[in-house]
């Protein structure tokens, strides 16, 4: 990329901007005409049609205009499924946004256990099950860790130990199944199919990141792939579950080491170790971009401003020529077999709950209060 091309790129929304940052926003011809920015609530998902929306594009530390790791699938099967790639903190802000119903979200698949990817996991089990998300529990899928205690399993348990008071506080009002978390842990070593109904499939693949224990993973639907890296270093596996090609790769592209400690406040050293011990920099990115060889790549788990991001696409582009977006909040991808097309989410700040239509009937109860509120609570008339 030349710096007039960098220069070129749209703004990120928090800046003012309305486009997804790339120069090749569309891929293919679409054979529906779309508008500029995706507004929730006006576009129906086709039949066959796979829609992915970054819901969380940043780091350990979420900031309003990034919240931490998260990436949404929907797919145009007769249960219009929902599928959730981890779930950091705001990344549920962000999914209220969309306009669609709490009560489908119920489908959670971890790529690692780091807070940045699960921070949000208690908001969705002990905090959405208040306004709508009422049918059962939020079924998580995860790996396993070297020991019992470092897998998702050990995780998901400490979690819904931790919300006894918040479960208890709710009993009687709220249907107790939808408080649960069912867990199904998989070995993170073995490359394998984790998940396979209403003509959706997810595969899980072992990834290099930190200590063992962190995966990524594909979704095939109708003909059409999404691969999600999660956290990594340059990993063959993830080379090899791409075989046979994929439609969207989302893949994790820190920026140089240089960029990352004058806007971090880390030291040089600290951030090359950083880079070269658990994440992908933009030329490494470029590696695996070229032997996978996508329709489009999305860059993924960065620090958002138009200057990190020229310096991304300068790097990136030394070694990739083909289409990329810089993903950000709410960044969203139509995905059939005619195009690939990149968008920004018009946001709706304060959109209320939808819960979405119920299938498991639930009459709320009264629980009798504790005695000494009879004394504590100050009468009204």
């Amino acid at each position: 990329m030349t710096k007039s091309e960098s220069a070129s790129l749209p703004l990120p929304t928090y800046a003012g901007g309305t486009k997804a940052i790339t120069l090749t926003p569309v891929i293919g011809t679409p054979h529906l005409k779309h508008t500029e920015m995706f507004i929730p609530g006006e576009e129906e998902l086709e039949d066959g049609e796979m829609r992915v929306t970054v819901l969380g594009s940043g780091n350990p530390w979420p900031t309003r205009a990034q919240a931490s790791a998260s990436v949404l699938v929907e797919v145009g099967n007769p249960e219009r499924d929902i599928f959730i790639f981890d779930l950091g903190t705001g990344a549920i802000a962000n999914y209220a946004s969309l306009k669609l119903p709490v009560n489908a979200l119920n489908k959670v698949f971890i790529t690692h256990l780091h807070a940045d990817h699960t921070g949000d996991l208690i908001t969705l089990s002990g905090s959405l099950a208040k306004v709508g998300r009422a049918d059962g529990p939020v079924y998580v899928w995860g790996p396993s860790g070297s020991e019992p205690r470092l897998g998702t399993k050990h995780f998901c348990e400490a979690i819904e130990e931790a919300l006894a008071w918040n479960n208890a506080a709710d009993k009687g009002a709220i249907n107790p199944d939808s408080q649960k978390i069912v867990v199904s842990e998989f070995d993170f070593s073995q490359t394998q199919v984790v998940y396979d109904a209403n003509g959706v499939k997810v595969t899980s693949f072992p990834v290099v990141h930190c200590i063992s224990g962190a995966v990524g993973y594909r979704l095939d639907f109708a003909g059409l792939s999404f691969c999600f890296s999660g956290d990594t270093r340059p990993s063959w596996p993830l080379v090899h579950a791409c075989e046979g090609g994929i439609d969207l790769l989302i893949h994790e592209c820190f920026p140089p080491a240089k960029a990352l400690a004058t806007s971090s406040g880390l030291s040089i050293e600290r951030a090359n170790i950083a880079i070269n011990a658990a994440h992908t920099s933009p030329k490494a990115a470029g590696k695996v971009f070229g032997l996978v060889k996508p329709r489009l790549v999305g860059l993924w788990h960065t620090m958002l401003s138009p200057k990190i991001t020229a310096m991304i696409f300068e790097e990136l582009g030394s070694v990739y020529k083909g289409p990329v977006v810089q993903t950000q909040d709410l960044t969203v991808f139509n995905i059939t077999k005619d195009a690939v097309i990149a968008r920004q989410v018009k946001q709706f700040d304060q959109h209320p709950p939808i819960p979405g239509e119920q299938s498991v009937p639930y009459t709320p109860v009264v629980e009798e209060p504790p005695e000494w509120w009879s004394e504590a609570l100050i009468p009204l008339d």
